[in-house]
C-alpha cells in the first residue's frame, strides 16, 4: 500500500513538474511541453530514486540522443536519463568528509569557499549518436565555490586531477 502511494505521489509530482515547464526556442535544450515521458525513463526514475521529488525536468538532445535532465528537491541531486531509460549521470550531494583527500585538496586549491559538494557518477556516455554504457561508473567530484562577488564550479577526479577548472563569474544580484 505504501509503495502504491509513493508511486502515485511520484507520478503526480512528475505531471505537475512537466506541466509547469515551458517550451524553449532556438536551442538544443528544450523544456518538455507536454507531461509525457517515455515509459523507460519513468521506470528508471522509479527504480533509481523512488523517493525523489522532482523539481524540474528538461528535455534535451545531445549528439542526436534525446535525454531528460531531472533536478530533485531537498538535496536529492540530479539525474540525466536517455530516452531508452539508460541512466547517463547521477549527481548527489555529499559532505566534504566523504570526498577522498586528494580530490578535496584539489577542490580547496581551486580557491574560494566551498558552498556545496556533489558526487557525479557517470554511468554511460553518448558516442557517435549512441548511448554507450560504461563497464564501471566514472566518479567525479564537483564543488560550487564562491570568492568575493564571484562564483564558480570545479570538477575533479578521485585522485585530485582537475577535469574542469573554475571559471569565475560575477554573482547575479537578487531582485535586480
Amino acid at each position: 500500500m505504501k509503495r502504491k502511494e509513493s508511486l502515485m505521489s511520484l507520478v503526480a509530482v512528475m505531471v505537475l513538474a512537466l506541466a509547469t515547464v515551458g517550451h524553449g526556442q532556438g536551442s538544443k535544450k528544450q523544456k518538455a511541453r507536454t507531461p509525457k515521458l517515455p515509459a523507460a525513463v519513468t521506470e528508471a526514475i522509479k527504480t533509481e530514486c523512488p523517493n525523489c521529488i522532482i523539481a524540474k525536468v528538461t528535455r534535451e538532445k545531445e549528439h542526436g540522443i534525446m535525454g531528460y535532465d531531472f533536478e530533485f528537491r531537498n538535496g536529492q541531486g540530479e539525474m540525466d536519463v536517455a530516452a531508452d531509460g539508460t541512466i547517463l549521470e547521477r549527481e548527489t550531494q555529499v559532505p566534504t568528509s566523504k570526498i577522498p583527500p586528494p580530490a578535496l585538496e584539489a577542490i580547496r586549491n581551486a580557491g574560494g569557499t566551498i558552498l556545496l559538494t556533489e558526487t557525479d557518477e557517470v554511468r554511460a556516455e553518448i558516442k557517435d549518436g549512441k548511448v554507450v554504457k560504461l563497464d564501471s561508473p566514472t566518479i567525479r567530484y564537483e564543488a560550487d565555490l564562491v570568492k568575493e562577488s564571484k562564483t564558480s564550479e570545479v570538477v575533479v577526479t578521485s585522485d585530485g586531477q582537475v577535469t574542469e577548472g573554475p571559471k569565475w563569474k560575477t554573482k547575479m544580484r537578487q531582485g535586480g
